[in-house]
C-alpha cells in the first residue's frame, strides 16, 4: 500500500475549487479538486499537450482541459472525449482531521513543459491495459489511419469488442498527429519522432492490426468486402470508412506541377516542405486557409519572406468574420508577413526546372523558390465513387448515427452528417471532430445507437496565439463582439436567424469551456441575453448538479 502524503488543509480546497498543490521533496504535484463535497485527486496535466488543468473547468460531472477541451470524468478520471487519447491518472484521497491526504505512485506518469517536441501519447495519460487475443469470429475494417481512424480503432477495444480489428491506411506511417504539421513540426520544434499518435507497441498489444502503405480501390457492400491494391479482397462484419482528405493541388494552373510547388497534408508532404524552404530566401503561400496561415506563421523566420496570396478582403473573412480576419492578417503583418489580397493566380513560373515565382492576374510575378499551396482539401472518396452517391463536394451523407449503408459507416472528413444544433447535413473538416465521429462510429458499429450530438470545437495557433472556435457557421445574420478583437482579447458570437450558432474566443479559454458545453446541450442563451452580459459558469454548472 502507498504511503499517504499531507497535502494540504481541507479549508484550502472550498468547494467548486479546481488547485495544483506540490508534494514534499519537490515531489510530483497533484491536482486536486472538490465536487459536491467530495474531493477528487489528479495527475495536474493533461494527457494530450500537457495543459495545466487547474485553468480549465468542470461542468456536468466533467474535468474540461482549457486548450483543445479533452474532458474526463471527475469520478475516476476517464477519458470521456478527445483530442486526449488516454485517461488522466486518479490518485486515491480521503479526509481526515481536516486534512486532505493523498497516495501517490512512486513513478507517475511524467508531465511535460514541451509538448509540440513529445509524441501525444506521453505527456501523463494512463493507456488502456493490453488485451487478450481476439475471441470473437467478427472482423471490423477501418479504412484510414487518421485521427476518426485511430480513435475508432481504440474505442473498440475500450468498449470491449473481442474480434478481429484491421487498421488500413494509405500512409506508410503510423497513425501521427496531422495538427502538429503546420505549426511545431514545419517551424523545427517538433520533430519526427514526436508525430506519432501512439507507439507501433500499442497496436500490437491492443491486438490491432496495422495495414499501412496500402490503398483501398473499391468497396463491395453486397459481399462485404473491400478491394486492396495488390492484395486479396478483406472481408469485413462493419466497415469504417474514414479516409480523410486530399489537398486541391490547382492542376489547371501552368507550372502547377513544377517543383517547390508543394501542399500541406501528410508527414510526407511536410518533410518536402522543410526540405524546399531551408535555403528559400522567399516563399509564397497561396490561400489564406488556416493551413496556409499557420505554414505562413511558422515559416516566418529565419530571415524567410513570406507572402500570402487571398481571394478574399482579409483572412478568414467568409469563416470567422472581416474584424478577426483583420486582425490575423495585422498580426501576420507585424511579424513581416506579406499579404496580395482579392488576388488571383495565373500561373506559376519556373526555371532550371523549379519554381521561381507565381504570377497574379494583374501580371505582377511573386519571386518564390518555394510555393505552398493552402487551398484546402477534398474528401478521399474516388474509391467510393461506383458504390456510394457521393455528394457534389465528394462528401458521404451518413445519419445521424454516422451510418452510410448496412454494416457500413462513415467518420471525418469526409462524412456529411446531420449537425445537432440545426438538423442540417454538415460536413466538417477538424481534427476533435473525427475524433469525436471515430468514437460514436465505433459504439454504433458495436450496436450501441449512439446518436452524434457534440458541438463542434477546433482551435487555430499562429506566433503563439491562440483562437478556440465553438460550432459552425456557414453563414450568420450578424456577429455580437465582446472586448477588443485587436488586442485578442474577446469572445465572438454568430447569430443566424435570431439564434447563436456559433462563437470564437481569445484569451477566454473558461468561457469557451461554457460555451461550447451549452452549444452542445442546445442551451445558449439568446442574442439580447448576451448582449446584456452573461454569468457563463452560472449558466453551465446546473447541469452538472
Amino acid at each position: 500500500m502507498l504511503p499517504e502524503i499531507d497535502l494540504t488543509d481541507a479549508a484550502s480546497l472550498p468547494e467548486g475549487a479546481l488547485k495544483t498543490f506540490p508534494t514534499p521533496n519537490d515531489g510530483p504535484e497533484v491536482l486536486l479538486t472538490r465536487q459536491q463535497g467530495q474531493v477528487h485527486a489528479f495527475a495536474p496535466n493533461c494527457p494530450h499537450y500537457g495543459a495545466p488543468l487547474e485553468k480549465g473547468k468542470v461542468v456536468a460531472g466533467k474535468l474540461v482541459c482549457p486548450w483543445h477541451h479533452a474532458c474526463f470524468k471527475v469520478e475516476n478520471g476517464h477519458l470521456c472525449e478527445p483530442p486526449a487519447l488516454d485517461d488522466l491518472p486518479a490518485y486515491a484521497v480521503r479526509e481526515a482531521g481536516g486534512r486532505i491526504l493523498v497516495q501517490v505512485p512512486e513513478n507517475p506518469p511524467a508531465s511535460t513543459d514541451k509538448p509540440e517536441a513529445t509524441p501525444t501519447a506521453e505527456v501523463g495519460g494512463t493507456p488502456p491495459p493490453p488485451v487478450a487475443p481476439p475471441a470473437d469470429t467478427c472482423t471490423f475494417v477501418i479504412v484510414g489511419g487518421g485521427a476518426a481512424g485511430e480513435f475508432a480503432a481504440q474505442t473498440l477495444r475500450r468498449e470491449g469488442f473481442a474480434g478481429r480489428v484491421v487498421l488500413v491506411s494509405a500512409e506508410d506511417k503510423i497513425p501521427y498527429d496531422r495538427t502538429k504539421l503546420s505549426k511545431a513540426y514545419l517551424a523545427g520544434k517538433a520533430k519526427p519522432d514526436a508525430l506519432p499518435l501512439r507507439e507501433r507497441e500499442f497496436y500490437a498489444q491492443q491486438k490491432i492490426e496495422l495495414l499501412t502503405g496500402t490503398r483501398v480501390t473499391g468497396v463491395d457492400t453486397a459481399k462485404q468486402e473491400i478491394q486492396l491494391e495488390g492484395q486479396p479482397p478483406l472481408r469485413y462484419d462493419q466497415l469504417l470508412l474514414a479516409p480523410g482528405g486530399t489537398p486541391n493541388l490547382l492542376p489547371k494552373l501552368p507550372g502547377h506541377d513544377l517543383p517547390g510547388v508543394l501542399p500541406l497534408r501528410t508527414q510526407a508532404d511536410a518533410d518536402a516542405l522543410l526540405g524546399a524552404t531551408k535555403d528559400a530566401r522567399e516563399v509564397v503561400v497561396i490561400g489564406s486557409s488556416f493551413i496556409g496561415m499557420e505554414a505562413a506563421s511558422s515559416l516566418a523566420a529565419e530571415g524567410r519572406q513570406v507572402t500570402v496570396i487571398a481571394q478574399e478582403k482579409v483572412p478568414f473573412a467568409r469563416v470567422l468574420g472581416p474584424e478577426i480576419g483583420a486582425m490575423f492578417q495585422q498580426l501576420h503583418e507585424e511579424k513581416g508577413v506579406k499579404f496580395e489580397t482579392e488576388a488571383e493566380v495565373t500561373a506559376l513560373v519556373g526555371e532550371g526546372g523549379h519554381v521561381t515565382g507565381v504570377q497574379l492576374k494583374t501580371g505582377q510575378i511573386l519571386p518564390a523558390q518555394a510555393v505552398v499551396l493552402g487551398v484546402g482539401v477534398r474528401p478521399a472518396t474516388e474509391f467510393l465513387q461506383t458504390t456510394f452517391p457521393l455528394e457534389k463536394d465528394g462528401g458521404l451523407a451518413v445519419d445521424e448515427f454516422l451510418q452510410a449503408a448496412e454494416n457500413v459507416y462513415a467518420a471525418g472528413d469526409i462524412a456529411r452528417f446531420p449537425l445537432a444544433a440545426t438538423g442540417q447535413p454538415t460536413r466538417i473538416e477538424h481534427w476533435r471532430v473525427a475524433q469525436q465521429h471515430g468514437q460514436a462510429a465505433a459504439r454504433n458499429m458495436l450496436g450501441q445507437r449512439e446518436k452524434f450530438t457534440g458541438a463542434p470545437f477546433f482551435w487555430t495557433q499562429q506566433y503563439g496565439k491562440s483562437l478556440r472556435y465553438a460550432g459552425h457557421a456557414e453563414r450568420w445574420d450578424e456577429i455580437i463582439y465582446q472586448g477588443e478583437v485587436a488586442k485578442q482579447d474577446f469572445l465572438a458570437f454568430y447569430v443566424l436567424d435570431t439564434r447563436i450558432i456559433a462563437a470564437a474566443g481569445m484569451n477566454h479559454d473558461a468561457e469557451m469551456i461554457y460555451i461550447t458545453e451549452l452549444l452542445g446541450q442546445g442551451q445558449l442563451p439568446t442574442p439580447a441575453a448576451v448582449r446584456a452580459g452573461v454569468e457563463w459558469n452560472q449558466l453551465a454548472q446546473p447541469a452538472g448538479k
